[in-house]
């Protein structure tokens, strides 16, 4: 029992260390660099999304659209940055002007052509059953001529 106890101390203070790390570094890349060099280190470590974005969030000189910007130039799946956004309420708007900045800035760098919700899209909202009357297509119609009721 021992032993056990033993090793789960292990595990955990080398995980804290771990934590304590890659933040510790993100924190002097963010001062000694830029966000976009901070943000990529923490990734090559394995930091997920979310945890940077929570961690960067608390760094009060740090404009969060810096921060969805130089996520979408590392790469970074725009599901993830969203969800991690929501999470941490970072506004869609502020989301939306950090992904049209990375594509200006990064191009061919970022992941996502659609890479945030936008609730009139049907690309996230596609409509129920096809044409978003509810009835489906009709056999031979054509999708640029309404329906007869």
């Amino acid at each position: 029992m021992k032993k056990i106890i033993a090793a789960l101390s292990i595990v955990v203070v080398s995980a804290t260390v771990a934590l304590a790390g890659w933040l510790e570094d993100f924190q002097t890349a963010y001062e000694a660099e830029n966000i976009q060099v901070a943000v990529e280190g923490a990734l090559e470590q394995g930091t997920a999304p979310a945890e940077i974005i929570e961690s960067a969030l608390g760094i009060e000189s740090l404009n969060p659209q810096n921060l969805v910007k130089a996520l979408y130039c590392a790469g970074v799946n725009g599901i993830d940055i969203n969800a991690a956004a929501k999470k941490y309420k970072i506004s869609e708007d502020i989301v939306i002007a950090g992904h049209k900045q990375s594509v200006a800035e990064c191009g061919d760098q970022v992941v996502d052509a659609q890479a945030y919700p936008n609730n009139n899209s049907r690309f996230f909202n596609p409509p129920p059953n096809g044409n978003g009357n509810g009835h489906g297509p009709r056999h031979g119609a054509s999708p640029f001529q309404p329906e007869p009721n």
